[in-house]
């Protein structure tokens, strides 16, 4: 499954607003690095992720922002 696709999916049919992701934080050596990414609809954060590439803190961000909006 791909946590981005659904959430893009939902806030498309959901939300006025559209959907970015944000890069907070990215620290470490080239070798090893951590990022840290919001997921964001308009300028309402809806999730947080980190993880040792964009993307992987992406989805993890987007998975949050999932299970957040299903709880509303």
């Amino acid at each position: 499954y791909d946590s981005k696709t659904i959430l893009q999916e939902i806030v498309q049919s959901r939300c006025e607003e559209g959907l970015s992701y944000q890069l907070l934080r990215e620290e470490g050596p080239d070798h090893n690095k951590m990022f840290e990414v919001a997921a964001k609809i308009g300028k309402k954060e809806i999730g947080r992720g980190t993880g040792r590439t964009k993307k992987a803190a992406e989805q993890l961000a987007a998975y949050r922002g999932i299970l957040k909006i299903r709880k509303s």
